[in-house]
């Protein structure tokens, strides 16, 4: 059995690029650039998750372990995606509740 070195945990600590410098944008531009990045983030993931799968299917992955960690990125950034847009529509209703 041939062991691999962990060198992709490298890059689960650099800093994310989806980073918002609020300075230069208005508010709501900033948080509507950073969710449309999130979402995008999360298709990728999704697509790679969904294309292991299929070549762990046809045989031209052998290691199971990386096909689960992608399916697993893949699914924890779909409920992150889905909790922030709970959020979003949260504090819209909020905001449709108050009186003027």
């Amino acid at each position: 059995m041939n062991i691999q070195p962990v060198n992709q945990i490298q890059s689960l600590m650099t800093p994310n690029k989806t980073e918002v410098d609020f300075k230069e944008q208005s508010p709501f531009k900033a948080l509507f650039n950073a969710a449309m990045s999130n979402i995008e983030d999360t298709n990728n993931l999704t697509k790679k998750a969904d294309q292991m799968s299929l070549d762990f299917a046809v045989g031209k992955i052998d290691n199971i372990a990386d096909v689960m960690i992608a399916q697993e990125k893949a699914s924890i950034a779909l409920q992150f995606t889905v909790q922030l847009r709970n959020k979003l529509l949260d504090a819209y209703n909020d905001i449709m509740r108050i009186q003027l």
